[in-house]
C-alpha cells in the first residue's frame, strides 16, 4: 500500500451494517492503523488472527468469534512504526515485515495456545545483515519471499525454511521492484507496480530466478496477483483510482489474455487493493473502508455477491486493507487501516447469472455497446463487439432486463427468472429505424443530387448526402422529433420539424442562396494565425472579464447550433483564439445576376480585448468580389458598443460593387498586437435575398399590411367580416420556418416581431377566415 492518505475519499458510514451474505460478528479497534491480516490454527484448533498493526503484531484468539481477543503480541523496535506491516505463516511460525525495519521477525506459534516467542532476522550469507525493511512477504513449500525490501531494486529476496526458525537466503529476484507476490511450487505471480504490470517467474531454481513473461494490467500500476484454485484464471489488482480487477486467463502462459474485470457495485471509482481466492469466491479488501466478495466461478463474468463497510468509526475514508477466508471454520479475517479488526461470517451463494448476445432485427449483426440494465437493481453492462453481454446479481429472483442502443428501439423483457448458480441465456433482437426522404427543386419532383441533410435531436445528429436523384436515407436512427436541415448552395436551405416514426420526409429547395451552416457546403478557410483559424461547429464559449470571448451559442434565430467561430477549444479565453496573424472564411461562388436589387444578411461577432492600441491594430472585416475587384462592405472597431455580441447585418450588394455571376464574400479576422491579446470572431446565417420594391401599402385581396418595407413592427388590416374565432396571423421566413403566429381577434391589428428576427423576406398569411386570403409578402430591413 503505497498511496497517500490525502488521497482517500471520504465516505460517510454512519452504522457498521452487514450486507447479504456478509454478517459481522466481531471488532477490535486498536490505538494504531491496522495492515496485513493472516491466520493460524494451534495443536488444539483454536482459530487465530495475525493482525500487523502500526506498533506491533497482534496474535488474535478468535476461539469467540464474537468477542476476538488479543492474547500476545510482539511489539515494533524503537522507532519502527509504521502504516505497512504484512505477515504470512508457513507451519508453526508467523513471518512478518515492514517498511519500519526490524528485517524479518520470525514468530513461533508452537507453544499456543501458551506464551510464544520472536526473533529478528536480518539476513544471511551474501545479504547477513543487510536485510532492514520489506514491504510484503509470502511463504509457499519451505521458503518465505520477501519482497519491496531494501536490498537491491526490491525485489524479491528468496529465503529457505529448512530451519523455521532461522531462514537462509538462498537466491534473489531483481528484474523490477516487486510490491506482492502469489508463489506456488515453482512459479512467482509478481505484482511490479511501477513498471504497470505483473510478471510470471520460474523459481524452480531459487539461485536463479528466470522471467516467463510480462502482463501490463487495467490501471498500469499493479499491486497484488493471486491464482484461482485450478491455477487457469489470474485475479489482479491496481492501486489507483478507477482501476478494475483483472481476470486473466493463464492457463497457456504463452498466451496470457485479458477476460473480464470488476469494480465494486457500490464505490466504483474505489479500487480493490488486495485479492485472496478460496473455492472460485475472490475476497476484495478494498478502498472506501470496504470490503466485498465477488463469484469468480466464471471468471469472464464476475458477480459481486456481498459487500460490508470496514470503518468502525464511521468515516469510511480510508480502506479494507486486507483479508484471509482461509481458516477453518469458514470466517473472514480483515483490517482496515483506521485500525479496525473485523471478524466476518460470510454466507457463500453463487450468483445469477445473465448472458447472451444482442443483434440487429433487420441485419443479424452483432451490436456492440447496447446496454443492459437488470431494472430494480444498480446492474448495468454492454455488449462487446460480438454483441456479447455478460452481467448477474446476487439475489434470485424474477427481474425486468432493459436493452438499449442509439439508433435502435429499446426493448424491456419482462419476468426474467434468474437463479443461484445458474446461467440464463437472453438473445435479444433490436430493431432499427431506417428514415427515408427526398430533397426537390421547389414545386417539382426534380431531385437535388449532393444536398446535405442533417437531423438533429438534442445531442443526437445524423447525416446523409442525396444521391442522384435527389434521395437520401438516414440509417440506424431512434425515434423522436428532430430538428432537419436541407441544404445545396445555389438553394436556399430547409429547416423543418419531422417526427422520425418511418414515415418518409420530403423536403423542397428554392433556387437562391443562404446557409446557417448547419452542413458543410464548402465555404473555404485560409490562415496565418498561429491559433484561432476558422472553423464550423456548435461554439464553446470563453470567458474573459465576464464576458464571452468566444460566444457560447450561434444566432438563436436560425436552425441547429452550428456556426463559423475562429477556434473551438474552449477552455479560457487565450486557449483558441486567434494569435499572430489573421485567418478568412470565403464562400462559393454565387451568383447574382438574377437578382433585381440583391441584398445580403448574416450575423457577426467580433471580440477584442481592451488593450491599447488593438482597435488600431487587430482588424475584423467583410469583403464582397465580383470576380474583378474587392470592396469592404462590413469593419469591425473596438469603438463599437457591440463588442462580444452577435449583430446582423443587411448589405445592399449594389451600393457597394457591380452585382455579377461570380460573387464571393470573405470574412477576415485577425490579432496582430500581442499573443497575450484576446481576438474571437463569429459567422452565421448567411443569406441572399430581393429588396423588393413595394408600395408603402400592400394589399393582398382583403389583406392590407404597412409600412413594407418595416422595421420590428407594422399594421395589419382585413374586412371584419372574414373573421371567425379561428382566425390567426403566420408569419414564415424563407425557409418555410414559423416565427411568430397569434390569433386575429380584430380588422386591425398591430403585429411586433421578435428583436432577433434577421433583415430579409417574409411572408404574412391569415388563417381561419371565412374565405380564402392570398399570402403576402413583407420585407424588414
Amino acid at each position: 500500500m503505497k498511496k497517500q492518505l490525502f488521497l482517500f475519499l471520504a465516505v460517510l458510514l454512519t452504522t457498521v451494517s452487514s450486507a447479504q451474505n456478509l454478517t459481522l460478528l466481531g471488532h477490535i479497534t486498536y490505538n494504531g492503523t491496522c495492515a496485513g491480516a493472516w491466520h493460524y490454527v494451534d495443536s488444539l484448533n483454536t482459530e487465530y488472527a495475525i493482525v500487523g498493526v502500526s506498533d506491533k503484531i497482534s496474535i488474535v484468539d478468535l476461539s469467540n468469534p464474537a468477542a476476538p481477543t488479543e492474547v500476545y503480541s510482539v511489539p515494533a523496535l524503537t522507532g519502527q512504526n509504521s502504516l505497512w506491516r504484512e505477515l504470512k505463516t508457513y507451519g508453526k511460525f508467523a513471518y512478518a515485515v515492514s517498511e519500519g525495519g526490524g528485517g524479518v521477525i520470525v514468530i513461533d506459534l508452537s507453544n499456543l495456545p501458551g506464551p510464544i516467542t520472536y526473533t529478528h532476522w536480518y539476513g544471511d550469507g551474501a545479504i547477513a545483515g543487510q536485510l532492514n525493511s520489506g514491504h510484503t512477504i509470502a511463504a509457499d513449500n519451505g521458503y518465505i519471499y520477501i519482497f519491496g525490501s531494501n536490498i537491491g531494486a526490491g525485489g524479491c529476496i528468496i529465503a529457505d525454511l529448512v530451519d523455521p526458525s532461522a531462514p537462509h537466503f538462498v537466491g534473489e529476484y531483481s528484474d523490477n521492484y516487486v510490491h506482492d507476490a502469489y508463489v506456488r511450487n515453482d512459479t512467482m505471480w509478481a505484482g511490479e507496480i511501477y513498471a504497470g504490470q505483473f510478471s510470471v517467474i520460474d523459481v524452480t531454481n531459487k539461485a536463479n530466478p528466470q522471467l516467463i513473461t510480462t502482463v501490463s494490467t487495467p490501471g498500469q500500476f499493479c499491486h497484488n496477483v493471486w491464482l484461482n484454485d485450478a491455477g487457469t484464471y489470474a485475479f489482479t489488482t491496481d492501486e489507483v483510482n478507477n482501476a478494475p480487477v483483472g481476470s486473466y486467463n493463464v492457463s497457456n502462459i504463452g498466451n496470457i489474455q485479458l477476460e473480464e474485470t470488476y469494480l465494486t457495485d457500490s464505490l466504483p471509482s474505489e479500487e480493490v487493493h488486495n485479492v485472496r481466492v478460496l473455492n472460485d469466491y475472490i475476497i476484495c479488501p478494498s478502498y472506501g473502508s470496504e470490503l466485498t466478495i465477488v463469484d469468480g466461478s466464471r471468471p469472464d463474468n464476475l458477480v459481486e455477491i456481498a459487500r460490508a463497510p470496514t470503518s468502525w468509526n464511521g468515516s469510511g475514508s480510508h480502506l479494507c486493507w486486507d483479508a484471509s477466508p482461509y481458516l477453518p471454520s469458514g470466517i473472514i479475517i480483515a483490517t482496515d487501516i483506521d485500525g479496525d479488526f473485523f471478524v466476518f461470517q460470510p454466507d457463500y451463494q453463487r450468483a445469477s447469472f445473465l448472458e447472451g448476445v444482442v443483434t440487429d432485427s433487420i441485419t443479424g449483426n452483432a451490436i456492440n455497446g447496447a446496454t443492459v440494465e437488470i431494472l430494480t437493481t444498480p446492474k448495468t453492462t454492454t455488449s462487446n463487439l460480438s454483441g456479447i453481454y455478460k452481467t448477474g446479481i446476487a439475489e434470485t429472483g424474477t427481474y425486468d432486463v432493459k436493452y438499449s442502443k442509439q439508433g435502435y428501439v429499446s426493448k424491456t423483457i419482462t419476468g426474467v427468472s434468474l437463479a443461484s448458480g445458474v446461467v440464463t441465456n437472453l438473445n435479444v433482437e433490436l430493431a432499427s429505424f431506417t428514415v427515408n426522404g427526398s430533397v426537390n427543386i421547389w414545386g417539382t419532383a426534380t431531385g437535388i443530387a449532393n444536398a446535405q441533410v442533417v437531423a438533429v435531436n438534442g445531442a443526437v445528429s445524423v447525416n446523409a448526402t442525396t444521391d442522384a436523384n435527389g434521395n437520401f436515407t438516414f440509417s440506424n436512427v431512434i425515434s423522436g422529433t428532430y430538428t432537419v436541415v436541407a441544404s445545396q448552395w445555389g438553394y436556399e436551405s430547409q429547416c423543418i420539424t419531422a417526427t422520425f416514426n418511418g414515415t418518409p420526409i420530403n423536403m423542397q429547395l428554392v433556387e437562391g442562396y443562404s446557409d446557417d451552416f448547419s452542413t458543410d457546403n464548402n465555404w473555404m478557410v485560409n490562415s496565418t494565425c498561429t491559433t484561432g483559424a476558422w472553423v464550423r461547429g456548435a461554439p464553446i464559449g470563453t470567458l474573459f472579464g465576464g464576458v464571452y470571448a468566444n460566444p457560447n451559442g450561434d444566432v438563436t434565430t436560425d436552425c441547429t447550433n452550428k456556426c463559423f467561430v475562429t477556434g473551438n477549444a474552449g477552455g479560457t479565453a487565450n486557449t483558441d483564439d486567434i494569435d499572430d496573424g489573421g485567418t478568412s472564411l470565403t464562400s462559393p461562388i454565387f451568383d447574382l445576376t438574377g437578382y433585381s436589387t440583391p441584398n445580403i444578411s448574416y450575423s457577426r461577432w467580433y471580440f477584442i480585448s481592451p488593450t491599447t492600441p488593438a482597435a488600431s491594430i487587430d482588424t475584423f472585416f467583410v469583403t464582397l468580389n465580383n470576380g474583378i475587384t474587392s470592396v469592404i462592405v462590413d469593419m469591425f472597431t473596438l469603438s463599437n458598443t457591440t463588442n462580444g455580441a452577435w449583430v446582423p447585418m443587411s448589405i445592399n450588394v449594389a451600393s457597394h460593387i457591380t452585382p455579377t455571376a461570380t460573387m464571393t464574400l470573405s470574412v477576415y479576422a485577425s490579432d496582430k498586437l500581442l499573443s497575450g491579446n484576446i481576438a474571437e470572431a463569429g459567422f452565421d446565417d448567411f443569406r441572399v435575398t430581393n429588396i423588393l420594391s413595394v408600395a408603402a401599402t400592400t394589399k393582398a385581396g382583403t389583406l392590407q399590411i404597412f409600412p413594407n418595407p418595416f422595421n420590428n413592427s407594422f399594421m395589419m388590416n382585413l374586412d371584419a367580416g372574414l373573421l371567425t374565432d379561428a382566425s390567426a396571423v403566420h408569419i414564415t421566413d424563407v425557409t418555410g420556418r414559423e416565427i411568430y403566429s397569434a390569433a386575429l381577434k380584430s380588422a386591425e391589428n398591430k403585429i411586433t416581431l421578435p428583436v432577433a428576427v434577421s433583415p430579409g423576406v417574409y411572408f404574412v398569411k391569415a388563417t381561419g377566415t371565412v374565405s380564402d386570403i392570398p399570402a403576402s409578402v413583407i420585407v424588414k430591413n
